[in-house]
């Protein structure tokens, strides 16, 4: 948790310059909760290079609670079976070949994620070009951009089948699955 939590206060304040609560170098904010799950990217040592933390939308969630003027083209979503994908992240420190990895394996991480759990779809808030560039079909953009955090972002709802970034897939030869279901040891003792 303290990893992904590091992750996040470097790229979302250090190098954007966000005021997103923090302490000790930690970024955090009120969807946090047990009912959060993390899908995360780490290296060789077990540091978290990559994240996406997912929320059911039958709860409180970002887009609904800070963002609603977004969606203009449907209702929001209010379901166990769609999850809004937020803090997305990856840190610029991987070597540039892995790093050009992570997002899509992310993706997968999502699609697999959701099809365990029978999820129909993902929401969330992101700026055009990065979703587009990975997911090349199926994207539902939910309003007009609008500038927020310094950027320009738009909401969007994938269907669960078109999440996973099949040209990136077969470029960089993911796996079918990549989600681990119990953690790896960080430190391997010999028998």
């Amino acid at each position: 948790m303290s990893s992904q939590a590091r992750l996040r206060y470097e790229v979302f304040i250090k190098q954007r310059g966000l005021a997103h609560a923090s302490f000790d170098d930690l970024e955090f904010d009120e969807f946090d909760t047990p009912a959060a799950f993390y899908l995360v990217w780490r290296d060789e040592v077990g540091a978290v290079r990559g994240l996406a933390r997912l929320l059911q939308t039958d709860r409180p969630y970002m887009l609904a609670t800070h963002w609603p003027f977004l969606v203009a083209n449907r209702q929001l979503p209010s379901s166990g079976e769609i999850w809004e994908v937020t803090r997305v992240c990856v840190s610029k420190s991987v070597k540039p070949r892995i790093r050009q990895m992570i997002f899509p394996e992310l993706l997968c991480g999502i699609a697999e994620f959701l099809e365990t759990r029978r999820g129909s779809g993902m929401i969330g808030v992101t700026r055009e070009h990065l979703l587009a560039h990975f997911v090349r079909a199926g994207i539902e953009w939910l309003g007009e951009p609008a500038l927020i955090d310094g950027e320009t972002e738009r909401a969007f709802f994938v269907p669960t089948r078109f999440i996973r970034p099949r040209h990136h897939c077969q470029k960089y030869h993911i796996a079918k699955s990549v989600l681990l279901t119990k953690p790896t040891p960080l430190v391997r003792s010999a028998a």
